[in-house]
């Protein structure tokens, strides 16, 4: 299941979508991230990582969302076919002693919200400073269930709770 920039699924937690069987990935752990696939890294611990961000996530407004939507559903079902693959994004890292970029698959589709991908990336601030884990995300996603479908305010609402130790408290 997809909030924000992450894919959570009993596997575990991903930038982007997981990578399937000939793709690349990037896995978060508590310990912290792994690229997967093509050119696999050795596993680079959270206090090694400076930075995480994702620069190239596709973005859309809720109309535009949309708009791509109803066009990509009309062209399928006259029988031009839809998206084959889904947009590739990057995740830029850097830690210490160099930089790294990984591609990844959007698990969006056709794109984020920009609000999605603002408060993933503060997520992914809080993952590298130690304040959160990424177990956040697949304890949540346990608590809710493998069927859920959050719509994009509610994947919204989940990053924000997310981010906010106080309401997680309570």
């Amino acid at each position: 299941m997809m909030v924000g920039l992450f894919w959570i699924d009993r596997d575990g937690c991903w930038l982007g979508a997981p990578p399937g069987k000939k793709g690349t990935g990037v896995r978060l752990t508590d310990e912290g991230l792994e690229a997967v696939g093509v050119s696999p890294a050795d596993p680079l611990e959270w206090t090694r990582v400076e930075r995480v961000v994702v620069p190239d996530a596709p973005v859309r407004s809720a109309f535009r969302r949309g708009l791509s939507t109803a066009v990509s559903v009309a062209t399928a079902a006259a029988g031009f076919g839809g998206p084959d693959v889904p947009p590739q994004m990057t995740v830029e890292v850097t830690y210490a002693g160099g930089a790294g970029e990984h591609a990844v698959s959007s698990a969006a589709w056709p794109a984020y919200t920009e609000r999605e991908v603002a408060l993933s990336h503060r997520l992914l601030e809080r993952f590298v400073t130690g304040e959160l884990s990424p177990s956040l995300l697949t304890d949540w996603w346990r608590s809710v269930g493998p069927d859920a479908d959050p719509r994009p305010a509610e994947r919204e609402a989940v990053l924000e709770w997310l981010l906010d130790p106080g309401d997680r408290q309570a």
